[in-house]
């Protein structure tokens, strides 16, 4: 019954004075302090801190969490000490890059081929004729220098059995 003798007029008017009021009491709150909101931001001098004066100051090398271990075998070198290699090792290097696409490639060959023998249920005979295909679609096999991990991937993938001078006779 009280609340329906108040207007919505009577509302806004009794909000706006004790807004009004509650503004006044805190301006006049900092005044009484000597400090307003514009003093504060011109203010050059920055707050006091209780823990300023118990730490030391950290030098340039100095790190709260410690200096950062490498892995073992990395090295921090100078950018003059790095170096790429000569230009006369680029005969080796290009070697090298040539046998790695090289082998893979070989493998690849001889896989496909052994399953196709699994497939047809081929015998050696098909072996040799197939790997012919191989030696000549890759010439460069033939002079391989470790052609007995090649010819231990043979023994292992072929579904017969075949001797060692067959596989030596496989690179002739």
């Amino acid at each position: 019954m009280i609340l329906k003798s108040f207007s919505w007029q009577h509302f806004i008017l009794a909000t706006l004075v004790l807004g009004i009021i509650w503004y006044v009491g805190i301006w006049l709150y900092y005044r009484r302090k000597g400090k307003s909101s514009l003093d504060a931001e011109n203010s050059s001098t920055p707050l006091p801190h209780r823990w300023q004066h118990q730490v030391d100051e950290l030098s340039q090398s100095d790190s709260l969490i410690g200096q950062p271990t490498l892995e073992p075998g990395v090295q921090v070198v100078e950018a003059a000490d790095f170096s790429f290699a000569d230009k006369t090792d680029t005969v080796n290097v290009a070697d090298k890059s040539h046998q790695l696409g090289l082998v893979p490639d070989v493998l690849q060959e001889i896989k496909a081929i052994c399953a196709i023998l699994e497939k047809k249920d081929g015998n050696k005979e098909d072996f040799f004729a197939m790997f012919e295909m191989v030696k000549v679609k890759y010439p460069q096999i033939i002079n391989y220098p470790a052609t007995s991990e090649l010819n231990q991937f043979i023994r292992e993938h072929v579904p017969f059995h075949l001797s060692a001078d067959e596989l030596e006779g496989l690179w002739n």
